[in-house]
């Protein structure tokens, strides 16, 4: 019975000890992806929107010199972010700053894992971070709120494999492998352009009869965005948003007209004072178009000439 005992102990004791030996030879590597927010974006821009994301890395563990990393996660096309009421925002990553290899996996058609090869420090460890790149295309049509997609530890499939000579071939390579979940995020602000074109009177030599003549608006919000649309006084001394005047090329001379914003020409274009209106919607985040009507009525004759003046039209949101 002692020596039983005795052998049985010593099995016991050899056990652990292979354990600790093969527990201090792992190879363990941890990924925390970072830096995935977009900020406050314009979804009306005619540009996109770019951010460059971090992974941070760090192992142990390895004997070999060298270590392949293949960093997969999942790719669904289009890659969206989710806000408001369901709607979608396009976006995708990519393992490159000029936006071409979108970064997926080596089971998802037309993408690509983040593949990466690292020398191992002394001591078997490996440190590093490493940039990849999201973007939003220009000109979406989507309501101002936050927008997000979750990157689960089912979505990240990360690799890292220790190598000498000819690196590993990611498309056969499962393991060892982590998880590195993150999130994706974008804020979508109120936002408007507007671009308007020049009105031009009829050239006259004598202001008996009225000169009409319109200029269009181009305007685009944000969906959903309550906007009102302002014109001013114009820069010509003494006109007024009631009294709007055209001043004479290097001369005093001033030629009085109106801007209006309907067709007849009786609701004057202006900042809704004084008994003005102004233009008052809702953007349906669609680029829309918006006529100014002008009107120079009779009046007496004016010096011979070129006379401007210069509207400032303001989109208030």
């Amino acid at each position: 019975m002692y020596r039983l005992f005795c052998i049985a102990r010593w099995v016991a004791v050899l056990v652990v000890l292979l354990f600790a030996h093969h527990a201090a030879n792992a190879q363990t590597c941890t990924f925390s992806v970072g830096y995935t927010n977009f900020g406050t974006i314009s979804a009306i821009r005619t540009e996109p929107e770019d951010i460059v994301g971090g992974i941070h890395i760090l192992c142990s563990g390895y004997t070999t010199p060298m270590v392949r990393m293949c960093l997969n996660i999942s790719a669904t096309a289009p890659r969206q972010l989710l806000g408001p009421d369901g709607a979608a925002l396009n976006y995708n990553l990519y393992v490159d700053p000029d936006h071409v290899g979108v970064w997926g996996s080596v089971t998802a058609p037309s993408t690509t894992p983040l593949i990466l090869d690292f020398p191992v420090h002394q001591g078997g460890q490996v440190w590093a971070n490493e940039p990849f790149y999201g973007r939003i295309p220009p000109n979406q049509n989507v309501p101002v709120g936050t927008y997000t997609q979750a990157f689960s530890a089912t979505d990240t499939y990360f690799v890292f494999i220790g190598y000498s000579g000819t690196p590993p071939n990611c498309a056969t390579s499962t393991a060892p492998y982590t998880t590195a979940p993150f999130m994706v995020t974008a804020t979508v602000g109120s936002d408007c352009d507007i671009s308007a074109t020049p009105m031009r009177f009829a050239n006259a030599r004598l202001l008996r009869k009225p000169l009409l003549a319109t200029s269009s608006l181009t305007v685009t919000c944000t969906a959903g965005l309550n906007y009102a649309i302002e014109l001013d006084a114009g820069t010509t001394p003494g006109g007024s948003v009631t009294q709007r005047k055209l001043l004479l090329d290097s001369g005093a001379d001033t030629i009085d007209y109106q801007l209006y914003l309907d067709s007849a020409r009786t609701q004057i274009w202006a900042d809704g004072t004084n008994g003005t209106w102004r233009l008052v919607s809702t953007s349906s985040g669609t680029t829309r178009q918006f006529t100014v009507y002008g009107l120079v009525p009779p009046q007496p004759a004016k010096t011979p000439g070129r006379y401007t003046d210069t509207i400032t039209v303001t989109v208030n949101f």
